[in-house]
């Protein structure tokens, strides 16, 4: 039995003392991390949630606090170009998006529960804000709903 045990531990099948939580967690190329505690309805998100392109590079990091995003939003683009950078706070925030070539296209104020909106073409001038037509504009952040979403929640205007 001894004998078996010292053949596990040196093809380190098991593990002579239990993991720290400082161990850094790998997950392959392509998911999603995210922290969680438990609560009383099951676990729920709490800390940065981070995910990644199978190119390695990173994709979003939203922070949660017991569940809801609170914080910093921001997305890239898989060329590493930032696609979304914003903030939630209960009943505030900010949220500013960019096309591939980084140039600023639409920006989401949200004080006091008051949603202010602008939009700006390809060339930087303001125009209307116009949801159908940013997403066309936009289509190449596959993260676009997603990022709206969260950003909604996370001021609770949804």
């Amino acid at each position: 039995m001894r004998t078996a045990l010292a053949a596990l531990l040196a093809l380190g099948l098991v593990q002579s003392s239990p993991a720290l939580a400082a161990d850094p967690i790998l997950c392959p190329e392509g998911t999603n991390q995210w922290c969680e505690r438990s609560g009383s309805g099951g676990s729920i998100r709490h800390g940065p949630m981070l995910g990644s392109y199978p190119s390695g590079r990173r994709r979003i990091e939203i922070y949660f606090v017991d569940g809801t995003p609170r914080g910093p939003i921001r997305a890239w683009y898989d060329s590493g170009q930032a696609s979304a950078i914003g903030e939630t706070r209960p009943d505030n925030g900010t949220l500013t998006l960019r096309d591939e070539a980084g140039r600023r296209r639409a920006q989401i104020d949200v004080r006091a529960r008051q949603v202010v909106t602008q939009a700006w073409d390809a060339d930087g001038r303001e125009e209307k804000y116009e949801e159908t037509k940013l997403a066309k504009t936009l289509a190449a952040n596959r993260d676009l709903s997603f990022i709206m979403n969260i950003f909604a929640v996370g001021i609770g205007i949804q």
